[in-house]
């Protein structure tokens, strides 16, 4: 039942980015990782673990992953809007040629929870302060 879960979210994302999205599912799949069906995103677990978080979109690929806040890929964008205590960036990928660094990402965040490196939980005083500074945020005027 799982994997008709998974191949049906799979099956939403755009068709230029379907290899990616099943490559990125296959790595995760091979690095250990055991994967879900929530809904809106498909969950990947390392030994109990949340590794990553892959959410198909109509124009793209989001993936929450668990690498430090201050990663300096280029494809990774602070995830705080997805709300995961130890996923705190996602790669957004809406070109093909993104594929080999997200792929790389997946890997990187596999291994930061093998060696045990991955050390981020955020509290829930994080994502409503954030929340808050959000809603403030939308409601001042522009000038």
């Amino acid at each position: 039942m799982a994997d008709e879960e998974v191949k049906k979210l799979l099956s939403t994302i755009p068709i230029p980015l379907r290899p990616t999205g099943k490559a990125l599912h296959a790595r995760l799949l091979k690095q250990g990782c055991t994967s879900y069906v929530k809904t809106i995103y498909i969950g990947y677990d390392l030994d109990g673990i949340m590794v990553a978080a892959l959410y198909p979109h109509t124009d793209r690929i989001e993936i929450a992953l668990a690498l430090p806040d201050d990663h300096e890929s280029g494809l990774l964008i602070d995830a705080t809007h997805l709300t995961w205590k130890t996923l705190p960036v996602a790669a957004v990928v809406n070109a093909k040629e993104q594929k080999a660094e997200t792929l790389f990402l997946v890997d990187e965040s596999c291994q930061r929870i093998k060696d045990g490196e991955h050390d981020i939980d955020r509290p829930n005083d994080y994502f409503m302060k954030a929340r808050r500074e959000s809603e403030i945020g939308a409601h001042r005027p522009r000038r």
